[in-house]
């Protein structure tokens, strides 16, 4: 096993320093960033820091009441550290322009891909143990815009704090950092399930065997799950941070009251059929039928007890899904590749479209997701495609 501190990459390296080890392997290699070319002077810095880590550290612990957030923030962090140790040789407080640019096409493809893929899909492997690496594969476009979304945020902080005198990825041109993902117009598009799939999707729950109590049990729960998302267009972090007492009746009409992203609260109808689902799934658990503002359990627990699964639990859960819905499909290698990338934002997505094909109202699509502007829920809504494709059929060759 090559040792921690010898910053050659090569085939036989089978350890990447944990957390607690980084500070030691950073100032072993002098690459903690002490002394980097983009520092500020340190008498200006407005942060504890006197090096990257504990600089990383400083922005990480602005969002340590955010749990996703933080976990997103700390694993690109940290694969850019890993990265600037090992592929640039650089601290990261000394990366330029160029530094970044290569860093964004290094994730594409991760070479070598025996030393910062993982072998077989995870295998297992968890953070420190020998074995783990950084990365699965190359980052998907999606995936791709979120670490660009990070680590911008990163240098604007540490530029902010007076800790970096600039921040290298605003040198790049707009035009220059698109070509790192695709347009969001584009992306949306991909993650958009057609009526075809997504009844295929449906056909496929209920298809679940659910003979034993155990696979009862599981059924129910996605079956729930399912409906919540697309009835309320939850965000899946939102879904594992509130409880049964989000539900309220006021006025006789139930709504979900929702902390959202950014901490902005809102409230979301329940249809009739959202309401059923609750009352379903509620009677199957063995409670009363009708939530109540004193209830303080997760909406979406594990099977074996009454703590709430994770984000990507979910996002795990869904995707077993989708793998199985892909079968349907055999023959169609287009449907069997999108469905095999669904996550749980697809219903989101798939929410808005849904409201917009029933007919409800453009402002209330806007206010049911929250989105902070018309564009935003534009990019879900077809309505109004239709509407200008039709009118387009006036125009001739020849006006008479």
């Amino acid at each position: 096993m090559q040792t921690i501190n010898n910053t050659e990459v090569n085939d036989s390296m089978d350890h990447f320093p944990t957390l607690v080890e980084l500070p030691v392997v950073l100032h072993s290699l002098n690459l903690n960033g002490a002394n980097g070319c983009n520092r500020e002077k340190q008498e200006r810095c407005q942060i504890h820091a006197k090096n990257d880590y504990e600089a990383i550290q400083c922005w990480l612990n602005e969002y340590r009441h955010k749990a996703t957030t933080y976990r997103t923030y700390q694993k690109e962090a940290e694969r850019l550290l890993l990265w600037a140790i090992y592929q640039s040789k650089k601290p990261l407080s000394g990366l330029d322009r160029d530094d970044f640019e290569a860093y964004l096409s290094f994730l594409d493809s991760p070479e070598p891909r025996n030393v910062w893929c993982t072998r077989s899909h995870g295998g297992g492997r968890k953070r420190g143990e020998p074995g783990w690496r950084p990365f699965v594969s190359g980052l998907s476009f999606s995936a791709k815009q979120v670490a660009i979304s990070c680590i911008d945020s990163l240098l604007n902080y540490l530029v902010d704090a007076r800790y970096l005198a600039f921040n290298p990825l605003s040198l790049m041109r707009k035009r220059n950092l698109s070509r790192f993902s695709r347009p969001r117009s584009i992306l949306l598009q991909e993650r958009m399930l057609e009526l075809e799939e997504w009844y295929a999707m449906l056909d496929t729950l209920e298809e679940l065997p659910e003979k034993e109590y155990s696979h009862k049990k599981e059924k129910e729960r996605l079956r729930f799950l399912i409906n919540i998302l697309y009835f309320l267009g939850l965000r899946n972090a939102e879904l594992t941070t509130h409880t049964w007492s989000s539900f309220r009746k006021i006025d006789n009409d139930w709504w979900f009251y929702v902390i959202g992203k950014g901490d902005k609260e809102g409230i979301i109808p329940v249809c009739d059929d959202m309401l059923r689902a609750i009352i379903h799934y509620r009677t199957f658990l063995k409670k009363s039928p009708f939530p109540n503002q004193n209830e303080t359990e997760p909406l979406i627990t594990s099977l074996v007890n009454n703590e709430p699964i994770t984000p990507r639990q979910i996002n795990k859960i869904l995707k077993k899904l989708a793998h199985e819905t892909a079968k349907k499909f055999e023959g169609n290698a287009e449907k069997i590749t999108k469905l095999k990338k669904f996550s749980a934002h697809w219903l989101r997505h798939l929410s808005a479209s849904m409201q917009d094909r029933a007919g409800i109202k453009f402002k209330h699509i806007r206010a049911n997701h929250r989105h902070e502007s018309d564009e935003t829920t534009r990019r879900y809504v077809h309505a109004i495609d239709k509407e200008r494709h039709h009118d387009m059929q006036k125009l001739k060759l020849k006006m008479t």
